[in-house]
């Protein structure tokens, strides 16, 4: 392969999110789009994936130019960042690393647990969830897990800076939810560290570490956390 591929892909309105800047799904889901492409013009292998890493560097809004996805390969781990045309600055890093699922052993203590319901829509077509779904069902958990505890939790308040999510068992389809469990690993001044982990008949199915950092729309940067929000993020964390 190539020191680099570029693919461009086009934007829709459906990708944005409350703020008008594109979903952190979306991004996972212009990765994938991409990768396809690679292996449909047998630039790459067709492998599973067991980690994908996401650095969500600045907010990409809508425009009417694609999204350029800048692909390179090293080894077993594929590198795409993102980035509007005609900007050369990238507003998201992936790193994918194939190969096969890791075993991983279920954490023996968590500060809460909320239900996963999968949808068939979630499906690929080897029948389990894809690792886009999975990703967005450890968004959609994070949010309910924070949002729970923080009632004063507003859109806009926090973002999300680094996600990475290691796939173990796959994820069949089935009636009964699957259990994800959540847990505050590490709280600074301005940031916290929110691990989670999609577990069904005792087998974990995957596992997420998420950076979210406390976040100014007025001025687009970083803020510490009140004292409010430092204490909901202290609720979450395991005892010592």
């Amino acid at each position: 392969m190539p020191a680099a591929v570029v693919h461009d892909l086009p934007m829709r309105w459906a990708d944005l999110d409350s703020l008008n800047h594109v979903n952190n799904v979306v991004y996972l889901d212009y990765a994938a789009e991409s990768r396809a492409m690679l292996v449909e013009d047998g630039l790459l292998a067709d492998r599973p994936v067991r980690r994908v890493v996401v650095e969500f560097l600045r907010p990409l809004l809508l425009s009417r130019h694609p999204v350029q996805i800048a692909s390179t390969v090293s080894g077993d781990e594929l590198t795409q960042e993102i980035r509007p045309v005609p900007d050369t600055s990238p507003f998201a890093r992936v790193v994918t690393t194939f190969g096969p699922p890791e075993h991983m052993i279920a954490e023996g203590a968590y500060a809460d647990s909320l239900p996963c319901r999968v949808r068939r829509s979630d499906l690929g077509p080897d029948g389990v969830v894809t690792p886009v779904k999975v990703f967005e069902l450890f968004q959609e958990a994070r949010i309910l897990f924070i949002a729970g505890r923080l009632k004063s939790m507003s859109a806009g308040r926090f973002v999300v800076g680094r996600v990475d999510v290691t796939y173990g068992a796959g994820m069949p389809w089935r009636q009964e939810p699957y259990e994800v469990e959540s847990w505050v690993s590490r709280l600074g001044t301005s940031s916290a560290t929110v691990e989670a982990q999609i577990v069904g008949n005792g087998t974990v199915r995957a596992r997420a570490t998420s950076a979210m950092i406390g976040f100014d729309l007025g001025s687009q940067r970083s803020r510490p956390f009140s004292d409010e929000e430092r204490a909901a993020f202290a609720a979450l964390s395991l005892p010592d």
